[in-house]
């Protein structure tokens, strides 16, 4: 039994394995779920996070990840309903830029991450729409290959002597980001031509099983939040997060959060199949902190081992009007 065997004992399920592990942080950084988010915000945010998953379980996933987004602006890149080079409450930038590093590890293997973002806005009704594609260089490693068991000692990939534990391969991200004063949406594509890794002769996932470690293949996402303001410092935003990835199947998050003046927000929410979030944040002028704790219901991870993230974010920068 070749390499891919030792694999997917690892990476066999949708709990172990996420090759793009973001996703699962869309509470704390929508834009580490859709690129065309690249622009939306009145600053240039800046964000460090950081989730260990599975408190408690030995050798468990931990993520860490820095992004940055801001949008184009100079006197000569402004437009409005009424054409290019006019000022007004509804100028904007049309272009938006961003990035992000992340690095994903789970016990001996590990994935590592740079992705530019480009977004292209433009006025729809009394909101904007835009869309955004995004490029990931994903390196996939085996952090200690004395540790995987390999039934098959005549293993081609191991008679390799130029095999490091290391892949690399580019995929790319794509979206569309609806948003206004009021309300947002959007759809997005993750990994959207499916790259899988390879070692020799060997690609994971197979089209024997196709169900083996979802992560790695194509998903698809699509949210839509409301701003419910109770009066001018309260607001409520529940959302809803629709997810079908080809391998696993469909999936849906909701959330509700409570926005106090701008400066704190809290909220709960459900990932079903796969358990409940609480989440809270608190703004200081241009610095803001968010944490996030998970409890999983699923069959391969008992509910005593919570999920925790960290955000710390800096706004940079003028302020859009």
């Amino acid at each position: 039994m070749p390499l891919f065997f030792a694999l997917s004992v690892l990476l066999g399920s949708q709990a172990f394995g996420q090759i793009h592990p973001l996703t699962d942080q869309y509470s704390l950084n929508l834009f580490q779920l859709n690129p065309a988010v690249a622009g939306t915000e009145r600053y240039a945010p800046l964000t460090f996070n950081t989730r260990q998953q599975w408190m408690g379980w030995d050798e468990a996933p931990v993520t860490q990840s820095v992004t940055f987004h801001t949008r184009l602006r100079s006197k000569g890149l402004f437009f409005t309903p009424q054409g290019f080079r006019n000022k007004g409450k509804n100028s904007f930038g049309k272009v938006g830029l961003g990035g992000g590093f992340f690095n994903y590890t789970y016990g001996s293997v590990g994935t590592t991450g740079i992705h530019l973002d480009y977004a292209y806005h433009m006025i729809l009704d009394k909101g904007r729409l835009a869309f955004g594609l995004s490029p990931t260089v994903f390196q996939f490693r085996l952090n200690n290959l004395n540790r995987f068991v390999f039934p098959d000692p005549n293993d081609p990939v191991l008679s390799d002597t130029t095999f490091t534990g290391s892949l690399v391969f580019i995929d790319f991200n794509a979206g569309v980001h609806y948003y206004s004063d009021d309300a947002y949406a959007g759809l997005s594509i993750v990994q959207l031509f499916g790259s899988a890794v390879k070692f020799g002769e060997y690609r994971f996932p197979t089209t024997e099983d196709p169900s083996m470690n979802p992560d790695l293949a194509r998903s698809f996402y699509a949210y839509a939040g409301y701003y419910f303001k109770i009066d001018r410092d309260m607001k409520i935003e529940p959302m809803a997060l629709f997810k079908y990835n080809t391998r696993n199947g469909f999936r849906f998050d909701i959330n509700a959060t409570f926005h106090l003046r701008e400066v704190f927000m809290a909220g709960a929410g459900y990932r079903w199949k796969e358990g409940f979030i609480v989440f809270a944040g608190l703004r200081l002028d241009n610095f803001a902190i968010k944490y996030l704790f998970e409890i999983p219901l699923t069959s391969q991870v008992p509910g005593r081992f919570t999920s925790h993230s960290i955000q710390l974010g800096f706004n940079l920068g003028q302020p859009i009007e």
